[in-house]
């Protein structure tokens, strides 16, 4: 550009397009103070809006559907512990494959896989 020509302004882009359809209406419901506490645990559990989960319920989306509920603190360190214990599982089994006699061992593995696994779902059959 020469010294006799302006800069010239930016271009202004006007406003991005929303990506959900447009929510027009608005209702109002009456909520006990258990009702509320309870929406709005399950609004911070799955990090929604008290809105969004009221769609989602009212939409009937199935908890399948559901993004899953954050793992705490206790869930990650039982994975953890149960990513350790498949590592010395797969250990047990490249040890048996060479020739070497490893039940005991096993047997013990098998014994907190166990235990461990009825920690994180008590309700499953083995």
């Amino acid at each position: 550009m020469t010294p006799d020509q302006p800069v010239p302004a930016p271009r202004r882009r006007g406003r991005q397009p929303k990506t959900t359809p447009h929510q027009s209406h608005t209702v109002s419901v009456r909520l006990t103070e258990a009702e509320h506490q309870e929406l709005a645990t399950e609004a911070k559990t799955y990090r929604k809006s008290m809105g969004e989960v009221l769609r989602s319920v009212w939409a009937g989306t199935p908890d399948a559907a559901r993004p899953p509920r954050p793992r705490t603190v206790e869930e990650v360190a039982q994975l953890r512990q149960l990513v350790g214990m498949a590592g010395n599982l797969n250990q047990l089994t490249k040890q048996l494959h060479a020739g070497h006699n490893v039940s005991e061992a096993a047997r013990q593995v098998l014994v907190q896989l166990y235990r461990l696994l009825d920690e994180l779902a008590p309700d499953s059959t083995r």
